[in-house]
């Protein structure tokens, strides 16, 4: 993962996909939706990691960093990330009224990340939201 996600080993994600895609295939959710980068680490890293691992899969980008939001989850402690604020904003106003949701990450540290995503998406009335992330 640090070789695909820090490095740039961009052309990993054709192995990680095929694992990754069969899981999501058997989930049947409604919306799949990746886990968003920051404006700052889509230039520093040129792509998204979790997009990249689902490519060639049906989803939706529904969330989005806020500007000003560059810190990385990996540079805190697990203390820190548990205290962190809503770090995702919804890209649009949407209804997600009655709909099965599929959140997808690379790697799950402290469950955070999903945590926020998945409370935000159910503020907007989805009726389940499940979550698969690539590494633990």
């Amino acid at each position: 993962m640090q070789q695909y996600k820090f490095n740039g080993d961009y052309d990993l994600r054709v192995i990680f996909n095929c694992v990754l895609s069969q899981k999501i295939n058997i989930l049947n959710a409604d919306i799949i939706v990746p886990i968003p980068v920051s404006d700052h680490t889509m230039v520093t890293r040129g792509f998204n990691q979790t997009t990249g691992l689902i490519e060639g899969i049906q989803y939706e980008q529904l969330l989005k960093v806020p500007a000003g939001q560059k810190s990385h989850q990996s540079q805190f402690n697990r203390k820190i990330r548990m205290m962190r604020k809503q770090p995702f904003m919804l890209i649009e106003q949407v209804s997600l009224e009655g709909k099965e949701i599929l959140l997808v990450d690379d790697v799950y540290t402290t469950g955070n990340t999903l945590y926020h995503a998945a409370d935000l998406l159910y503020e907007c009335g989805a009726k389940n939201v499940k979550s698969i992330s690539l590494s633990r």
